[in-house]
């Protein structure tokens, strides 16, 4: 189990300017001993290509992997037309392996969405293939993917590799025996670290704490505690 930390959970503090993004990719490695980061694409200050390649030269010296970003509307197809563009050149130059988003929501006429849905997403499929990105969708209550079957049947019609699944390890149990690989799997600090470890052996989990006051005290104990069911998931496998 490799573990990014998601800078959707310091919204608050990288907003008012309580902590820089740099802060926070120091925080991940040193207090949070993260594997890797995810870099929500709202919390970049600037996006210009000094800054980025400070930022990317930042994270792999302190020992992280910048794993990927989050980008919640890149799918929408009432984005902007550059938007998907300029998403993924910041996730080239980030290095990023993966763009964490969701499907849009339903709208007025939820069949005529989900069309629409599925056109942008072989767009942004097509020009993920060509930036070498993976996408990663997670399902999310209001969208058009509230569940893992729901993600993968829009999914299905899109029919890329270049556009994957990112499973909540605990909430859709379908992940743990699907045939196919995921890219990552999602988790917040109020899901059992224990089960959460066990789904979780050999992939990505990328780790949120949704509404918490104090981000990295609640990620470092959860952190902490995924440390220790792996281990002890080690010693009872051996």
């Amino acid at each position: 189990m490799r573990i990014a930390i998601s800078s959707s959970s310091f919204r608050r503090p990288l907003a008012l300017r309580e902590l820089t993004q740099l802060e926070w990719v120091e925080r991940c490695a040193t207090a949070l001993e993260a594997d890797g980061i995810v870099a929500a694409v709202a919390d970049f200050p600037r996006a210009d290509d000094e800054y980025v390649a400070q930022l990317r030269k930042v994270t792999i010296d302190l020992g992280l992997v910048p794993f990927g970003l989050d980008a919640p509307a890149l799918l929408d197809p009432s984005a902007a037309p550059q938007s998907l563009q300029d998403v993924l050149a910041l996730a080239k130059a980030f290095g990023a392996a993966v763009v964490r988003t969701v499907l849009p929501a339903p709208g007025e006429i939820p069949p005529a969405s989900f069309v629409e849905a599925v056109a942008a997403a072989k767009e942004a499929s097509r020009a993920a293939k060509a930036a070498n990105v993976t996408l990663i969708v997670a399902p999310a209550a209001r969208t058009l993917g509230e569940d893992l079957t729901a993600v993968k049947h829009l999914l299905k019609d899109v029919d890329s590799a270049w556009l994957r699944a990112c499973p909540s390890a605990l909430t859709d149990p379908a992940a743990l025996s699907a045939k196919d690989r995921f890219p990552a799997l999602s988790a917040t600090t109020a899901d059992d670290s224990a089960k959460i470890a066990a789904a979780a052996r050999t992939a990505w989990v990328i780790v949120d704490a949704p509404g918490a006051e104090q981000p990295l005290d609640e990620l470092g104990a959860y952190v902490h505690a995924l440390r220790d069911a792996q281990a002890e998931g080690r010693l009872t496998r051996r």
